[in-house]
């Protein structure tokens, strides 16, 4: 046996939420490891830590965790990490890691035992499980945590690499009924990703205008809240009634030429707005024209003769990145576990060929928007 590589969970950062266990397992190792962050400066684990074992005991290894400093230096800092671990368990005979919150949630441990793996033969991996900062945040607000996932986690997540058919299933309908609105200790969050689509005739009042989207955003159970922009044709980009329903509605007003609108397929084209400013939808297609899903089709204002039009789109993003965004996200997506998204959000670069990983559309996972994320924008 060439030694024992202990992952210990310290908690979340209070050295009386570590576990009986947790420190006898830590007073028993032979050295102590704790992650530190590029500038040296202590962490949250060796601050726990030195209430228990004496800080003569205790080895720091540097662990670049902050996700912008790219992946190629983070696997550079597990492995010069595990190496260092390697090296201590050559001459000691139990090292102990010490891992914020548990050892297995969001932590480089994993990462650590599989390099120290590969380089040690016959190391024994154990680990000390620990309270986690979602436990403590649960303890002190009073509020339920929301249960993990259920079932065989293990063989459906092997099964998203080896290129298996995963079938996502959710069990409440979609779509989500409106949510009620915040009260007491709660939060909801709006997410800035539906786009409003307006037609408007020359001199419609912004009443009209602003009236008919707000109405038929409540009708569908959705929240202005989530509007990021209102969208119309260009030659409306200074009509009083739209620019002003924007203005009041703090998003930016996106225009489109009638030839860019003209190309957007839409369930419902008419003549008038192609005979009045060359297009066959206004609403719809400025709604469309970035893609989305389309949540209400054209509406027409109350008022008679109408003069007002809209439609509202749900424009899905990866990571809080809308299509057309112009992130590094071939990275971000290599460097994630898995990820899920909407058909059109994510597209391979012209000319790109697609890759083994999770950068080839063939191996993102698309499913519809997942409530636990788009359920926000509703009421």
């Amino acid at each position: 046996m060439s030694g024992t590589l202990v992952g210990v969970g310290v908690g979340p950062g209070d050295p009386e939420l570590v576990t009986v266990r947790g420190v006898n397992a830590l007073r028993e190792a032979d050295v102590v490891v704790v992650p530190v962050p590029a500038t040296g400066a202590r962490g949250r684990a060796e601050a726990t830590v030195v209430h228990y074992v004496p800080e003569e005991k205790v080895v720091r290894v540097v662990l670049a965790l902050d996700e912008r400093s790219g992946r190629a230096r983070r696997e550079a800092a597990w492995a010069a990490a595990g190496n260092r671990v390697a090296g201590l368990l050559g001459n000691r005979g139990r090292v102990a890691f010490a891992a914020v919150g548990d050892p297995h949630v969001h932590s480089a441990f994993a990462y650590l035992a599989r390099t120290v793996a590969e380089s040690v033969p016959g190391v024994a991996v154990e680990t000390v499980p620990g309270i986690t900062a979602v436990q403590e945040f649960a303890a002190r607000s009073g509020v339920v945590a929301p249960r993990g996932p259920a079932g065989e986690v293990a063989g459906v997540s092997r099964s998203l690499p080896d290129g298996e058919e995963v079938a996502p299933r959710a069990e409440t309908a979609w779509p989500l009924p409106p949510l009620p609105e915040a009260a007491g200790r709660e939060v909801v969050l709006r997410p800035p990703s539906l786009v409003v689509g307006v037609g408007a005739s020359q001199g419609a009042p912004v009443e009209e205008v602003l009236g008919l989207v707000e109405d038929t955003l409540r009708e569908a159970g959705l929240s202005a809240a989530s509007v990021a922009e209102l969208a119309t044709v260009d030659t409306k980009a200074e009509e009083p009634g739209v620019v002003e329903a924007a203005r009041r509605l703090g998003v930016p007003l996106v225009t489109y030429s009638a030839g860019q609108l003209a190309e957007v397929e839409v369930p419902n084209p008419s003549d008038a707005p192609l005979a009045a400013v060359g297009t066959p939808s206004v609403a719809e297609a400025a709604a469309l024209a970035d893609g989305g899903e389309l949540l209400v089709p054209k509406r027409k204002s109350a008022a008679s003769p109408a003069r007002a039009t809209c439609a509202v789109v749900r424009r899905p993003g990866v990571d809080g990145l809308r299509p057309g965004a112009r992130p590094d996200t071939s990275r971000d997506i290599e460097t994630a576990p898995v990820a899920i998204t909407c058909r059109e959000t994510v597209r391979r670069p012209q000319g790109a060929e697609p890759g083994p990983g999770p950068a080839g559309s063939e191996a993102v996972l698309n499913v519809p928007p997942y409530h636990s994320t788009s359920a926000e924008e509703h009421l």
